[in-house]
């Protein structure tokens, strides 16, 4: 081997050296500078966040203000008093989501409904502006980067995923109360839609999540903290199969279809709403009838022996359904969970638990013609809600744990540049800025039932009455119609109620 070549080796070697000591340089001198700003930008960060922080506590706490006098009003069927707490004029600014879903429910429960569906569909387009906007402006990334360093309240209300799905079904309704059967399947494909959308992004969250969480256990941590909420959340939720499967949606698209004339799609989405509500009867009863009619006799054999036999309408009955809005939904309120430091030590967290609002109604009561038939659960918007955010709970644990993590950081740099007073200042800020997002959609039902009857076409009445015996109301049928819906909304000191007929004529067939 030359002596040239084993120089060129030792030059080739001294060159590598040098380019990697020249990189690490860089890595140690941009390391030093990151973290002079980081130490900067921390020192400062606490003054900042409590600027942002204070006047988005005053409006989160203006809305809960909002919502439980409206809830009071609702409650005693006051829904003009109720609807003066979200004014349409009114720049909602974070809340205006919120302001839009309160006042849809409102006017569907004064009988409004294309000024209701005006609402939703409002509430509709500004969800999907929050979720899909590309965050680039210097303020959204700010709002975000504040959202993970304080907590959500200082975000636009974006909506539940529940609640997302919900307000389409609920418009869906509006559309039939209007005699629109088009743009009612519009909104129940609406559903579909936004149910495998959500679902995706949320299993997305959760990855993500659990990556953030590694061995922290939101579970654990929960139950050393409030065991009574958990388990309370975990009970109303056990029975729901899936936020992403709402049954009540299915439901109504099944009656949709059959008012279109189109039995076998109708057919597909009841047995859709069973596996959503394996325990409802009214869905059964439907399956045994449909299935009969359609001659699918095997399945027809499947739901008799699930949910027992039931004389079929005759031919020339009308088909009347009956919506039953009942109680009040949930409320938030807060719950704090010790979160373990990296450095030692323990820091608490604030996380949003759902309280449940006790009705003294029931349920409803149909009577025609000798007969009588009760209204069954389709949506439990209490068990639900449980759900969707026993769901979500690793989510807001993740962000939690991140947020402490920083705040930590922060206090520890503010104590080493300021002493006791640092200290002081960072526990104080933390104390400020760390509060649950109490905001939710405030006046919706605690459950939705429905009951489905053939009434015989002598029979000119029904009465329907609230279970225990409350209230009750007569509703006529007009000769010649072919099928009913009945809204009805109650509380415990209040119940109204609306219908739209269905009369067979026109081109094809069609209803008016």
């Amino acid at each position: 081997m030359s002596y040239d070549f084993i120089a060129r080796i030792d030059n080739k070697r001294d060159n590598e050296g040098k380019k990697w000591l020249r990189t690490k340089n860089r890595e140690i001198a941009m390391k030093s500078f990151y973290t002079k700003v980081i130490s900067r930008l921390l020192s400062i960060f606490f003054v900042v966040i409590i600027a942002v922080t204070i006047p988005a506590c005053a409006t989160l706490q203006s809305y809960e203000k909002r919502a439980s006098l409206a809830r009071y009003y609702v409650n005693t069927g006051q829904y003009p008093d109720a609807l003066s707490c979200f004014p349409e004029y009114n720049n909602g600014g974070k809340n205006e989501v919120l302001f839009c879903l309160e006042r849809g429910t409102l006017l569907q429960a004064t009988g409004k409904y294309s000024m209701s569906t005006r609402e939703f569909e409002k509430a509709i387009h500004m969800m999907r502006y929050f979720e899909n906007k590309a965050y680039i402006s210097a303020s959204r990334t700010a709002a975000q980067a504040g959202s993970l360093i304080v907590n959500e309240q200082i975000m636009p209300y974006t909506g539940e995923d529940f609640e997302k799905i919900l307000v389409h079904a609920l418009d869906a309704v509006n559309y039939l109360m209007l005699g629109d059967i088009d743009n009612a399947r519009v909104e129940i494909r609406n559903v579909y839609t936004r149910e495998k959308e959500l679902y995706k992004k949320h299993q997305k969250e959760i990855e993500n999540a659990r990556r953030e969480l590694q061995n922290v256990s939101w579970r654990n941590a929960f139950t050393r903290a409030d065991p009574r909420d958990l388990n309370l959340l975990r009970r109303k939720a056990a029975h729901i199969v899936s936020v992403y499967q709402n049954a009540f949606a299915y439901y109504l698209s099944s009656f949709v279809y059959e008012l279109n004339g189109e039995p076998d799609e109708a057919y597909i989405d009841l047995k859709n709403a069973l596996r959503a509500e394996p325990w409802s009867m009214q869905i059964g009863k439907d399956l045994v009838r449909l299935s009969t009619e359609l001659k699918y006799y095997d399945d027809l054999e499947t739901w008799k022996e699930r949910f027992g036999e039931f004389a079929l309408p005759s031919e020339d009955s009308v088909d009347v359904l009956v919506i039953l809005e009942l109680g009040l939904g949930p409320e938030k309120q807060e719950a704090k969970i010790p979160i373990p430091l990296k450095r030692g030590g323990f820091t608490f967290a604030s996380l949003p638990v759902y309280t449940f609002v006790p009705s003294l109604i029931k349920g409803a009561r149909i009577d025609f013609d000798t007969r009588e038939l009760r209204t069954t659960t389709l949506m439990n918007i209490d068990a639900t809600a449980a759900r969707d955010l026993m769901d979500r709970f690793p989510i807001l644990f993740a962000k939690q744990v991140i947020r402490s993590y920083i705040k930590a950081r922060a206090t520890d740099e503010l104590t080493r540049k300021y002493g006791a007073l640092g200290a002081i200042s960072g526990s104080v800020a933390t104390a400020i800025t760390e509060r649950a997002d109490l905001r939710s959609w405030s006046t919706l039902p605690k459950k939705i039932q429905v009951a489905r009857i053939y009434v015989p076409t002598s029979q000119r009445k029904i009465l329907i009455s609230t279970i225990p015996a409350r209230f009750s109301r007569y509703i006529t049928i007009p000769r010649e119609a072919k099928h009913v819906v009945v809204l009805c909304r109650v509380t415990d000191y209040n119940f109204s109620i609306d219908k739209k007929i269905f009369f067979r004529g026109g081109y094809n067939g069609q209803y008016y």
